[in-house]
């Protein structure tokens, strides 16, 4: 399998487990409906789609760079993740990420917990609870890629290490084809 097809299949793969039909338990909770609903606002889904677009494209772009022989320039690579996030927002409705949503909650909180939730998200805190969870996502991600560069060339160096230890077989296959 081509590169880009596994990617593509991944993806498909992961976006199906994403999507969730309603359950009879979200029909017994009009709570866990209202929290997914508040939780899944613009604010808050926008950096969502963002993220997973990022993941998205990352393997998007092994892939085609495999194919091409080359790297992606950075103008390719931003358009590359512009047209996933647009794609995946017009494919996959928002009404399934909040039937996911609503799945979970009903799974890890009891029916009580549910209403004392949902009439915290209704009070100015609550909402500005929500409103700061967008800014998390949003500047947590940022923060986390600012980290992870700053230890870039370590991680790489040890994952390579132990890499090559944990696998000789496949390091010599990779020599080998590196000789050809």
């Amino acid at each position: 399998m081509r590169p880009l097809s596994a990617s593509l299949v991944i993806l498909s793969l992961a976006g199906g487990l994403l999507t969730a039909s309603l359950t009879a338990a979200q029909n017994d909770s009009l709570e866990a409906r209202e929290i997914a609903s508040l939780l899944f606002t613009s604010d808050s889904f926008d950096p969502v789609f963002s993220q997973a677009a990022k993941v998205g494209t990352s393997i998007m772009k092994v892939g085609l760079e495999g194919r091409l022989g080359r790297q992606l320039s950075e103008d390719e690579a931003r358009r590359l993740e512009e047209i996933f996030t647009r794609a995946a927002k017009e494919v996959i409705p928002r009404s399934d990420f909040e039937a996911h949503y609503v799945d979970l909650l009903v799974q890890h909180f009891a029916p009580q917990e549910l209403k004392d939730l949902a009439a915290f998200y209704r009070t100015p805190l609550g909402a500005k609870v929500l409103r700061f969870s967008s800014v998390m996502i949003a500047e947590g991600n940022a923060g986390v890629q600012r980290i992870l560069k700053a230890h870039e060339r370590d991680f790489h160096e040890r994952f390579r290490a132990e890499f090559m230890r944990e696998f000789p077989a496949l390091r010599q296959e990779l020599e080998r084809q590196q000789r050809r």
